[in-house]
């Protein structure tokens, strides 16, 4: 039984670790600019998401303008989680939410808002279902699809 609990506690030390909380905040931050383009007609906003989802997954989360906005604002005032999870799964789900917003932000570029807010409102439902009940679909996805983990695209 300790052989087992020593693996797990190696794997647990590579692995990257997050508050939970963050990733809600940021599929709020997500969900709420998307859904005020899309009841506007706000390109801009659509982009702005974009841009912010792509400089995470572009530096390769070294520079996460939501993580950093957590870190700042938000965590001083209500402390340390009592107990992180792994940050692959949500990354995976931040990497569908860029592609999704990138689709979305390509389809209005390109002269067709009805369905770039279409993708652009369904990437808002995911990422405020999230949100608002933690129930991440790019997070369950990515348990399904554990190759992307063994060749190190996350």
């Amino acid at each position: 039984m300790a052989a087992i609990s020593s693996t797990v506690d190696a794997d647990r030390s590579r692995t990257t670790l997050v508050d939970p909380r963050a990733p809600r905040f940021g599929q709020a931050l997500t969900a709420s600019g998307l859904l005020l383009s899309v009841v506007f007609g706000l390109p801009t906003l659509v982009y702005l998401v974009t841009a912010v989802l792509l400089t995470a997954l572009l530096t390769r989360w070294q520079y996460d303008p939501y993580a950093l906005l957590w870190r700042i604002l938000v965590q001083p005032a209500i402390g340390r989680p009592a107990d992180p999870e792994p940050a692959t799964p949500h990354r995976f789900a931040k990497l569908l939410g860029a592609v999704g917003t990138s689709l979305a932000s390509l389809l209005l570029l390109l002269g067709a808002p009805t369905p770039g807010y279409a993708v652009a409102g369904i990437v808002a439902a995911a990422a405020g279902l999230a949100a608002v009940t933690g129930l991440c679909i790019g997070c369950r996805l990515y348990r399904q699809v554990s190759f992307f983990q063994r060749y190190a695209v996350l």
